[in-house]
């Protein structure tokens, strides 16, 4: 709509779109007509903008439709019509459709006011998107302002102190902050909707939640927060109760109550109130412990407002009555220096509240009236209340009574030393007494022994008739008691004279004096001499204090000191007396000289030291610088003199008449004037010159021992007769770590200190053995020297007594060396000595020491009972052959370690040989034991061992025996263990076996065997049989093959085969001794020598050699010496060595073999393949023959097993050019395998059973 247009007007002006020409100005006239218009009304915009138009304008009156047509003349100006009433914009329109005539176009203005329809809707559409836009962000910012709103405060509300809990008005919880959930334990949803009381019991004890929490938040001037705090028990998730204070306010959400509880953690509270209070009680007990008076004073108040109970005591009333006090009421109006007390008062107290803490003195009234000195501390102490000073109180009455004490002594000390008379000194002294006790009267009486009575000597405060009658009293009993302190010897104390039977002869006197009391006290001189008594009176009755007595006592000896001194003095003058006579027949030269060097006096004794005649000769030769032999000595001494006041000991030369020279020693002072100006020097000297002769002899002594001390590969200390050192040379100073200036002088304890080195414990003082007894004394061996840096350095030492002239005991000489690379090699013998090489387990040495110890405690007490483990490897030999020596000794290794960590601390594990170990179990039952035994052996029954990529078990078989009071002996009780173990091998070995008679018994039968044999070697019951070894395959002529056999004739004449006594043989060691026998016999009567045959050996004879017999170092030279005292024929003689005994002795055994095939004898490999032994070495050992073990060739044409490892041996041989032997031929299929494998010798009872040496078809 055109703004400005009434409705149907805009219809009128397209209706004047097809007039043309005259029907212009109708249509202007109309339109004029049209746009009479006035603004429109508030109920035209209204409606307008109801029905989305915009009204602006509203006509006055329209035209109606059928209104009669008005006459075609010209109308007024468009201009001019609109001008007045019409609408801006309508106006602009209309100007803009109007031509330059002013005439209205009405095509234009349709077309303009188009536009301003289609502009308007355009506005109208983009005022409603932009509308709808400014609604919509509105909307979005309050819903974002709403949730910031609401994270900020439930932010603040987790961060608070306090747990916040929201209920409904029923007391179930709605929400709860992350304080409440760390205070209870529990987590927000834990609790919704279950009533307050799980979190706060004590609500549900007072009734209905809601109507608590109602109760609690009963408005208070017209509001609904509780302003009280209320303290209850909140209980935790774990069912803990915590102290807890809680505040409950009421508000309306959604037009219902609801309650929002603050719940605060008072624990922590709690705990510093209650700590509070202990520091509050603490300080209480401080105060109320403190030596001195406290109180604190109110400034303002001018009055105490606290103070502890010493307060209250120094000042003789209660508490309470000091508390309603002033400072100025317990103070006199004046202090001692005539200050007036308050003002003195108030400026301490102003200066303690400016900040500082001032210490003053102060007089203090006690509740009596007398006047106490004090000693005063002000702090200001803070306070909310007002100015409060704290006042430390201390009582320096005793400090002032030592002080006046002080100064009384230090006037009498004046006094004695000042040379005056006796009597001034000693008033001195009771002038101190009687200013320290003003009620007092002193009085001192000296005694002259020869007639046994008291003179008066001080007491001017006595009356007169008093002293004059007491004067040379007696000194017997009833005379008072000065005279009893006499006799007695002793203080004599009355505190009533009246009363005292001590004063029956002088009471009267005493009571007409005023004398009351009277305190005695003898005064003894340094040896014990009574000198006199001293003796205070009082006018009143009473007994003295302790202060009192000391006081006393302090007095008695100063008077003492003077009498003494006066007494020292008197027995000097006397002594000057006999000066002259001295002066006259000294030995030593006396003189007196002046600085000038003239000599004033001399002794005789001089004169004749200088050579002279008489004192005028000496006095003739003028100027004493004369006498000097170097001019300048003289002038040295008076420098030396002028400068310290005297010189002591001082060495010259000096000429005598004769012209010679002597050493003398001089000691002088300065002499001076009335004036104190030097004037002189006096002395003595003394001829030396023997002495510088002697002592010139013992320094070159000294020097050359120095010398020789410097040089000696020892360390060497001496001391006088106290201890102390006074030499030490380079070595003794390296050891101890004190150079030789530091320990001179020092005690040799201090510098020398001696341990044990086993424990560390000090070896007592053997220096003051030597130098009290006088013997000289050797340190043990285990000695170690300490030095001053802490380290230990083992020793040999020795200490001397140093002997004077006399043979008196001068000091001593301490000679020590170090001993450390000794006694380390020591430590490592014993060690080896007692401890296996291979695993660092003690040996069988020791561990026999060890099971004596064990014995003799299970013999000193039956009760005691232990038990000893005997553990021998199975299998060991089985690995020690295929893998080695090495592989064997790590195998000890490993199972050393393995049974280390089975055993008990305090047992003791040992090797005692081969692969046998020993456990000693002390205070150990058998059935612990067993249960022991038994995880070792499972434990090395797991170890699986593993050594060139094999992996390999061993097992174990031991044995147990118990050790009791009832055992005879370690080799009892080894041999016990032994049957044990013994017994579990031949039970199935890896098995523990406790040892009882019937194994006992089965191994003593073998050891009988011992016996048998013993006893057969000596009746000469062994025999030899051959056993032929026959060729089956190889070329070439050779000659017969024999093996020599054993066998054994019992006593019955019967034959004993090997099998049954060779195990007890090499049991027992008996093997060497039987091989030297068959060697002997064999050497001996069958094999020829080079002497008695030229050719080649008409037959090889081949002897066993066992294991041990190879491990004995003395049989390889019984065998050389037999076999070069015999000289075989090379190739006669062969000697066969078990592959397990070779392997297991390689070391010995190559040796032995190469010795003997340098003898021209063959070696054979006997039981080969049976060990399983690596091939490797037989590159190693000289061996000719390889005898293949019967357990290989008894299968061999059935078990391709067994024939593999017989060709496997073959060879083997074959390629190392060693012939083979197969040996327990006992059929012709076997035989004829082996012709087929190529073996080259066979034995057995198809090539020929053993045969005694009767039948040997071989005689040399």
């Amino acid at each position: 709509m055109i703004a400005g247009l009434p409705p149907g007007g805009l219809r009128r002006i397209r209706d004047c779109r097809h007039v043309r020409g005259p029907g212009l100005p109708l249509a202007s006239a109309a339109l004029r007509r049209i746009i009479a218009v006035r603004p429109a009304g508030r109920e035209d915009r209204v409606a307008a903008e109801r029905s989305g138009k915009v009204v602006r304008l509203k006509p006055v009156a329209a035209a109606e439709p059928s209104a009669a047509p008005v006459a075609s003349t010209p109308g007024p100006d468009p201009r001019t019509a609109a001008a007045g009433a019409v609408h801006p914009l309508l106006e602009r329109q209309l100007l803009e459709a109007a031509d330059a005539a002013g005439r209205l176009q009405l095509r234009e203005l349709l077309a303009i006011v188009s536009q301003q329809y289609r502009t308007f809707e355009s506005e109208r559409l983009s005022l409603e998107t932009v509308m709808r836009l400014a609604s919509d962000e509105a909307t979005a910012m309050s819903q974002q302002l709403e949730r910031e709103n609401a994270v900020r405060l439930q932010a603040i509300l987790d961060h608070v102190k306090d747990g916040i809990v929201s209920c409904d008005h029923l007391g179930r919880i709605e929400s709860m902050n992350r304080t409440a959930e760390r205070f209870f334990g529990l987590r927000q949803g834990d609790v919704l909707a279950e009533t307050l009381d799980r979190l706060l019991p004590d609500l549900a004890r007072q009734g209905d939640v809601g109507q608590v929490l109602e109760d609690l938040a009963t408005a208070l001037e017209n509001t609904h927060f509780d302003l009280a705090a209320h303290e209850m028990v909140a209980r935790h998730r774990c069912g803990d109760n915590m102290p807890a204070e809680i505040l409950v306010s009421k508000m309306l959400i959604r037009k219902r109550p609801s309650y929002i509880i603050c719940i605060r953690d008072t624990a922590e509270r709690s705990r510093a109130e209650e700590a509070l209070r202990d520091s509050e009680a603490r300080n209480r007990v401080l105060v109320e412990n403190a030596p001195e008076a406290v109180l604190v004073i109110d400034v303002d108040a001018n009055r105490f407002v606290d103070c502890n109970g010493n307060a209250a005591t120094f000042l003789g009333i209660t508490r309470d009555e000091l508390l309603r006090l002033g400072p100025d009421d317990v103070s006199p109006s004046q202090q001692s220096d005539g200050t007036s007390s308050a003002e003195f008062g108030r400026q301490q107290m102003e200066r303690a509240l400016a900040g500082d803490s001032p210490v003053f003195e102060w007089l203090y009234r006690g509740t009596d009236g007398h006047e106490i000195p004090c000693e005063v501390r002000f702090v200001r102490l803070p306070s909310s209340r007002g100015r409060l000073i704290r006042a430390s109180v201390l009582d320096i009455t005793d400090r002032k009574r030592a002080e006046l004490i002080a100064a009384g002594e230090r006037r009498a000390f004046e006094k004695i030393a000042s040379s005056e008379p006796l009597v001034v000194a000693l008033s001195s002294i009771t002038d101190v007494v009687e200013r320290v006790l003003p009620d007092a009267i002193c009085c001192i009486r000296l005694l002259d022994a020869a007639r046994g009575v008291l003179t008066h000597a001080a007491g001017a405060s006595l009356p007169r008739e008093y002293t004059a009658l007491m004067d040379g009293v007696p000194a017997e009993i009833r005379f008072g008691s000065c005279a009893a302190a006499i006799v007695l010897r002793r203080q004599i104390i009355v505190p009533d004279i009246a009363k005292d039977a001590l004063w029956e002869h002088r009471r009267e006197a005493a009571l007409r004096a005023g004398l009351r009391a009277c305190w005695s006290t003898p005064i003894s001189g340094g040896d014990g001499q009574l000198l006199g008594t001293f003796a205070i009176y009082l006018r009143r009755t009473g007994m003295p204090s302790r202060r009192d007595l000391d006081l006393v006592g302090r007095m008695v000896q100063l008077v003492r000191i003077a009498i003494e001194r006066r007494r020292g003095e008197d027995a000097l003058r006397e002594s000057e007396a006999q000066y002259r006579g001295l002066f006259e027949n000294v030995v030593e030269g006396v003189y007196q000289v002046t600085l000038d060097g003239k000599l004033l006096s001399a002794n005789p004794a001089l004169v004749h030291m200088l050579g002279y005649q008489s004192l005028e000769e000496l006095h003739a030769v003028g100027s004493t610088g004369a006498l000097y032999a170097e001019p300048t000595q003289r002038q040295q001494l008076i420098e030396r003199l002028l400068r310290d006041g005297r010189i002591v000991d001082a060495e010259y030369e000096i000429r005598r008449r004769d012209g010679t020279l002597i050493t003398v020693s001089d000691n002088a002072r300065l002499t001076r004037d009335a004036r104190g100006e030097p004037i002189g020097f006096e002395g003595t000297i003394s001829d030396i010159t023997e002495r510088k002769r002697a002592e010139q002899r013992l320094f070159e002594e000294k020097e050359r021992a120095e010398v020789t001390l410097q040089s000696i590969a020892d360390a060497v200390i001496t001391t006088d007769r106290a201890g102390i050192i006074d030499y030490q040379n380079p070595v003794a100073a390296k050891l101890t770590g004190w150079t030789d200036a530091e320990a001179r002088g020092r005690a040799a304890a201090e510098v020398v200190r001696f341990i044990v080195e086993a424990g560390g414990e000090p070896i007592g003082d053997p220096l003051s053995r030597v130098l009290s007894g006088g013997a000289a004394e050797t340190l043990a061996d285990q000695t170690v020297l300490v030095s001053r840096r802490g380290t230990e350095v083992p020793i040999q030492a020795t200490i001397a007594p140093i002997r004077d002239r006399l043979g008196q005991t001068a000091g001593a000489v301490m000679v020590f060396s170090d001993v450390s690379r000794e006694r380390r090699m020591k430590r490592l013998l014993s060690y080896q000595a007692a401890h296996d090489a291979l695993t660092g387990l003690i040996n069988r040495r020791e561990f026999e020491h060890r099971l004596n110890a064990a014995l003799a405690s299970a013999r000193d007490n039956p009760e005691v009972r232990h038990a000893l483990v005997y553990v021998d490897l199975d299998q060991f030999k089985v690995v020690n052959d295929t893998c080695g020596h090495p592989a064997g000794d790590q195998l000890l290794r490993q199972v050393t370690g393995l049974l280390q960590t089975r055993v008990r601390a305090n047992d003791v594990l040992a090797r005692l040989g081969g692969d046998e170990f020993g456990v000693l179990l002390e205070h150990c039952t058998p059935e612990q034991a067993l249960r022991i035994a038994d995880s070792l052996r499972q434990a090395i029954c797991d170890l699986r061992f593993s050594w060139d990529g094999n992996v390999l078990q061993i097992g174990a078989s031991i044995g147990i025996v118990e050790i009791n009071s009832d055992t005879e002996s370690v080799a009892t009780l080894l041999s016990a263990a032994d049957i044990a173990c013994y017994s579990a091998k031949d039970g199935g070995r890896n098995r523990v076996q406790v040892y009882d008679a019937a194994s006992a018994s089965a191994r003593h039968r073998e050891m009988r065997w011992l016996a048998r044999l013993t006893s057969a070697r000596d009746e000469d019951r062994f025999d030899i049989v051959f056993q032929p070894i026959v060729r089956v395959a190889g070329s070439g002529a050779t000659p017969p093959h024999y093996e020599l056999l054993l066998r054994l004739r019992d006593e019955n004449g019967a034959t004993v085969l090997p099998s049954e006594f060779i195990p007890a043989a090499e049991r027992y060691s008996m093997m060497p001794s039987l091989d030297r026998w068959v060697v002997s016999k064999v050497l001996r009567d069958l094999v020829p020598s080079r002497r008695a045959c030229a050719g080649p050996a008409p037959f090889t004879l081949a002897v066993n050699l066992s294991g041990t017999t190879i491990s004995d170092p003395t049989f390889l030279e019984f065998l050389i010496e037999a076999l070069e005292a015999h000289d075989p024929v090379p190739g006669a003689l062969c000697f066969e060595v078990t592959e397990t005994a070779a392997i297991t002795n390689l070391g010995h055994a190559s040796y032995l073999m190469r010795e003997l095939t340098s003898r021209g004898c063959h070696i054979a490999l006997d039981d080969f393949g049976s060990g399983l032994s690596s091939f490797n070495y037989l590159r190693t050992l000289p061996v000719h023959y390889l005898k293949i073990d019967g357990q290989f060739v008894r299968n061999v044409a059935s078990d391709p097993v067994d024939r593999s490892m017989v060709e496997a041996i073959v060879q083997i041989g074959r390629a190392i050019g060693i012939e083979t032997v197969a040996e327990r031929v006992e059929t012709p299929e076997v035989l004829e395998t082996l012709r087929q494998i190529g073996v080259g010798y066979a034995q057995g009872y198809l090539c020929g059973a053993p045969a005694p040496l009767s039948e040997f078809p071989h005689r040399c």
